[in-house]
């Protein structure tokens, strides 16, 4: 006999029951290991790779509190939180995938067979109270846990250029970067590991968050400044004395790695404030919650422009105009710090998971058209100006083709007579 559930669904002999999360940083999924995997399996098959499964479960001694105070809020003892890209979560409720409203709710997912049901029926359930406030504060540190992918390759790149990337930012007065951020993750891990935030670690921390904050304010301005300071119409050979000033003296690159070690640092350190605050001050705890994930919104939102800005300005400035060929080829500097400056928004994204985030979902086609371009034809910087114009590139990256060959061949000519003048000149 049928047994009621208590979401008010009928509970059969031999299903599993999935409840399902949705919150704007992610989803969490709980319920049955079975039930969970085949739905994580339905949303990888539905989504294709704008799911990310953020690696963190009941299992894993990471985010364990975060997730355990989670489930037990569903009443679930085990889960896992998922990162879905904004567009994907529109696909999928369209077609019953996910839940059509956000919060909290569940389904029957798993027949007498044990086989995985296509059509979903969601039904809501109230979360209300303690419930919900533990619901926002798993989230929120699971979202904070997995906002930057790693920062390991960003430290060893950076280890000896902070201070001359702080003076460039003009945030000098923050101190060590690097000592700040081992710190904190250090503390996070113990955090992780007892469960304990001990008062002297607590108070030994708390007076970088506002300066943590300055940096990441400032290194985006800087950052921004120098990819607002790239002018597409200036001469090839202006465009790459700019382009060199930009990636050496003003450490474009370092920057956008110090910029990911200098938000992973903030996002620990409200980690640890949300923690000290959930024992010391619980009242402010949901305003502290609240405050926390706006900060990852506005985060994203930036850096996100900032990305697809520079970008954008990457692949215009690159762009190869016709009688422009031959002072290309000849400029080997230009094609290392084009590609050099590529391969640096490429790790920035991949820091950011911003496959996930669908960041350059409604890119321009051009611009990626133009940035895969750099990084498959001009990484020898030996290739003559008739074989790149024969590449067919030009100010889209759409191709120059037939006539890219005539522009090359009229283009060396002049080049040849301006070396060999003939007796007349």
């Amino acid at each position: 006999m049928d047994e009621q559930t208590p979401a008010g669904g009928i509970h059969a002999e031999g299903q599993s029951e999935l409840t399902v999360v949705v919150e704007p940083e992610g989803v969490l999924v709980a319920g049955d290991p079975t039930a969970v995997e085949g739905y994580l399996n339905k949303l990888r098959f539905n989504a294709a790779n704008a799911v990310e499964v953020a690696g963190i479960d009941a299992q894993t001694t990471a985010g364990t509190a975060a997730l355990a105070s989670g489930l037990a809020a569903v009443g679930a003892q085990h889960g896992t939180f998922v990162r879905l890209a904004p567009d994907s979560v529109e696909k999928l409720r369209k077609f019953h995938v996910l839940p059509g409203q956000p919060g909290f709710n569940r389904m029957t997912v798993v027949d007498a067979a044990g086989k995985f049901r296509g059509q979903m029926q969601w039904q809501s359930a109230s979360l209300v109270g303690t419930r919900a406030l533990s619901i926002q504060l798993a989230m929120a540190t699971l979202a904070l846990q997995t906002a930057i992918a790693e920062t390991t390759t960003a430290v060893e790149r950076v280890e000896g250029k902070v201070d001359q990337i702080l003076n460039l930012a003009q945030a000098s007065m923050i101190g060590d970067v690097i000592g700040h951020h081992q710190a904190l993750r250090r503390t996070v891990l113990m955090l992780d590991e007892s469960g304990q935030l001990p008062t002297a670690d607590w108070d030994s921390l708390a007076p970088l968050g506002p300066g943590l904050e300055v940096v990441v304010e400032r290194l985006r301005a800087h950052i921004r400044k120098s990819i607002d300071g790239f002018d597409a119409s200036r001469p090839v050979q202006e465009r790459a004395s700019y382009l060199q000033k930009a990636v050496e003296d003003n450490r474009l690159g370092e920057s956008l790695e110090l910029l990911v070690i200098a938000e992973d640092s903030l996002y620990l350190w409200q980690r640890l404030r949300i923690e000290r605050v959930k024992h010391t001050e619980p009242e402010h705890l949901e305003l502290v919650v609240a405050s926390a994930r706006k900060m990852l919104a506005d985060h994203l939102a930036a850096d996100g422009e900032l990305l697809l800005r520079g970008r954008a300005e990457l692949a215009r400035y690159a762009a190869i105009k016709p009688l422009e060929i031959v002072r290309w080829m000849s400029n080997a500097q230009l094609k290392r710090d084009v590609l050099q400056l590529r391969q640096d928004l490429d790790s920035f994204a991949k820091a950011r998971r911003s496959q996930v985030q669908g960041w350059q979902d409604h890119e321009d086609p051009t611009v990626g058209d133009a940035l895969t371009e750099l990084g498959t034809r001009f990484k020898s910087v030996g290739e003559t100006a008739l074989e790149l114009g024969s590449r067919g590139l030009d100010a889209g990256a759409a191709g120059l083709g037939f006539l890219g060959k005539r522009f090359t061949r009229v283009a060396e000519a002049r080049e040849a007579s301006k070396r060999n003048p003939g007796p007349c000149d």
